[in-house]
């Protein structure tokens, strides 16, 4: 279904740092074949822009809670943008005016004309769930689909809707939208039995026996029904005949990648990979806040570190005194940077799950990606951190114990935020809830370790899994090492 698809969630999932144009060009990046001319993806993000009406907001920035953007019926274009660039056979949308005033849902209105038209000359199938649409809307479906209690009341053309209610004996009362109409005829929410002198159940009981009477007498008149007004709604002039048949021939083309050999599919992965480490690396240059933060964090406590433990002496009675400082160094490092990370993993967690849903790309290729981007900055902070702390606490004065230092330090780090931190944001999307899964995680890797409890007095239960699974452990080892043998 991912091959011939694509879904148009009911929220908007946008990266709020990118551009209007941006959002649409790496979709179309990462779903079409990665021999696709650039020419084609940029003549195809143009015509998208131009059908949806967001050529002029191209260059605009999405938009985040803290910078303000594009306005919530450009965002919910943009979204069927990302999803109709792609060029599926079947496109699929969610309630796309739900949640929307009167305006918005206008410009919305505007945009499903504008994808009706898309549709007619790429020969896709749009298929929506829309609550309460106002006529104009309404209308513009080929075919509509009621359903009331899970059971089908109505399947068929647009048009047909008036006709068949009021010969069942639902007559729609003059100036009132025959969507609205029916809507309240299927409601069971409110009990309504007053005005029709038929209890909510047994009335949409005679609705489904209804449906299933005339549907009965009519064997294929559901699918000869679908057929006819399919070809009675494809246009017929020339011209647009045979946009449609380029647009699907070219989509087969395109699409034909799935049949090639192994090495042509696995370049195409390796390619999106590539695009995706471009997008985190455009996201983080526009968002440096990201980085600036954790190394302000890292600079801080380096600094607090160095003032409480300050010039501690290699002799045997400050022995636990460094023994304290280095396990600290992990420990308080890695839980603020975890914490830090959090909030990132979980404003990118949905436009991962629509772009994987919509099968753009894997788990793999996002995590490759997204750690390309950051081990430099990570790597910044290490030295960072360790450039202050290291020769004021006064550890082992070499160069190469300095060096071997960062390095370990870097490695605790990594496996702290670009791991933990990470595990934690993907079973736990809740802000609230992440955050206090790290504060557990921590807390666990701390009573496992084998500082507080001396590993040989650790119960064996905790000994053998958990112990040799903390991170901490290796690092704590590694730095002891590097400090008293070098």
């Amino acid at each position: 279904m991912r091959e011939l698809g694509s879904y148009v969630a009911q929220d908007d999932a946008l990266h709020g740092y990118l551009t209007v144009k941006d959002n649409i060009r790496y979709s179309a990046l990462l779903s079409l074949p990665h021999d696709t001319p650039t020419e084609m993806i940029d003549w195809m993000v143009k015509k998208t822009l131009r059908s949806l009406g967001l050529t002029d907001v191209r260059k605009n920035l999405i938009g985040t809670h803290f910078q303000r953007g594009i306005s919530g019926g450009q965002k919910r274009r943009v979204t069927i943008a990302s999803s109709v660039v792609t060029q599926p056979q079947i496109l699929l949308c969610d309630e796309p005016t739900s949640g929307l005033d009167s305006t918005t849902s206008y410009q919305v209105h505007l945009c499903n004309h504008a994808v009706k038209r898309l549709a007619q000359e790429t020969n896709t199938a749009v298929l929506a769930s829309i609550h309460q649409p106002n006529f104009e809307t309404f209308s513009l479906f080929d075919n509509v689909l009621f359903l009331a209690g899970g059971y089908c009341v109505y399947q068929g053309p647009t048009d047909g809707v008036v006709s068949y209610f009021t010969k069942i004996g639902y007559p729609c009362p003059p100036h009132v939208n025959p969507a609205d109409h029916v809507i309240n005829i299927l409601n069971t929410d409110f009990d309504v039995a007053e005005e029709t002198g038929v209890p909510d159940h047994e009335r949409v009981q005679q609705l489904v026996e209804a449906w299933m009477s005339h549907t009965s007498s009519l064997p294929s008149a559901g699918f000869e029904s679908h057929e006819r007004n399919s070809a009675d709604t494809t246009p017929t002039s020339a011209g647009m005949t045979v946009g449609a048949s380029k647009a699907a021939s070219q989509r087969t083309l395109l699409r034909s990648e799935k049949s090639k050999s192994w090495s042509y599919r696995t370049i195409g992965e390796l390619n999106k990979t590539w695009i995706l480490t471009k997008r985190t690396a455009l996201i983080v240059r526009r968002n440096f806040v990201i980085v600036s933060v954790r190394i302000w964090i890292y600079g801080m406590m380096s600094v607090l570190l160095s003032t409480v433990w300050l010039h501690v002496a290699q002799t045997d009675a400050r022995i636990n005194d460094r023994l304290s400082v280095m396990i600290t160094l992990i420990r308080l490092i890695n839980f603020f940077l975890s914490v830090a990370a959090v909030p990132l993993y979980l404003e990118e967690r949905p436009v991962f799950m629509r772009e994987h849903n919509n099968g753009l790309y894997g788990a793999g290729a996002y995590t490759i990606a997204n750690t390309a981007v950051f081990l430099p900055y990570l790597f910044i902070c290490s030295v960072v951190y360790s450039s202050i702390s290291y020769w004021t606490v006064g550890l082992k004065s070499n160069g190469w114990a300095f060096c071997r230092f960062i390095f370990y330090l870097f490695l605790s780090i990594y496996a702290a935020e670009r791991r933990y931190a990470l595990a934690v944001a993907v079973v736990i999307p809740n802000f609230v809830g992440a955050l206090a899964g790290v504060g557990f995680l921590t807390g666990f890797w701390m009573c496992v370790q084998g500082y507080l409890v001396r590993t040989p007095n650790l119960p064996r239960f905790w000994y053998y899994w958990a112990h040799w699974i903390d991170y901490q452990t290796f690092a704590f080892n590694l730095l002891v090492q590097n400090d008293f043998e070098g």
